[in-house]
């Protein structure tokens, strides 16, 4: 089976648990996936955490990112003791080239306004604890088709 190509939206959280958040996009539809995640997500200033975000807030936002267009979400966290966030950023990056190899990351440049803000407040969702659950219609989660949420899976390189 031949994977599509896509285009990732690279967000990394450089503070301890340290994660990366992947926003996968087909490059044919990277100008409607901005311009919708744009229309969406201009000027939102991200709550503190989206799990104290206020319901209503939470399900306005989900609203209206559905119809942007992705391929599908990846997060992973690295919290180690005793590794360094480049230790953990590497070990972060090579398990998304493991398991995502039909994925190209967009330089910081070429990721538009919007889509940096769906994957910065998508990281925010991604490092709320597990056993929190939300409804769908306020799981930002849910407007992906697929998505993966974990750990690494570290070796001895990355120790």
């Amino acid at each position: 089976m031949t994977l599509p190509q896509v285009v990732c939206v690279l967000d990394w959280h450089g503070e301890p648990p340290y994660g990366l958040t992947a926003v996968a996009v087909a490059p044919d539809r990277l100008a409607e996936a901005e311009a919708l995640a744009f229309t969406a997500l201009g000027g939102f200033v991200h709550p503190a955490s989206w799990e104290g975000a206020d319901p209503e807030l939470r399900t306005r936002v989900v609203r209206a990112c559905r119809p942007i267009p992705t391929e599908g979400l990846w997060h992973v966290s690295h919290d180690r003791p005793g590794v360094t966030e480049e230790r953990s950023r590497r070990a972060c990056l090579r398990q998304l080239t493991e398991e995502w190899p039909h994925a190209r990351p967009l330089a910081q440049h070429e990721a538009g306004p919007g889509l940096a803000a769906l994957v910065r407040l998508t990281a925010l969702v991604c490092r709320m604890p597990p056993e929190i659950l939300l409804d769908a219609e306020e799981d930002l989660l849910d407007v992906y088709d697929t998505y993966t949420v974990g750990g690494p899976d570290v070796g001895p390189q990355d120790l």
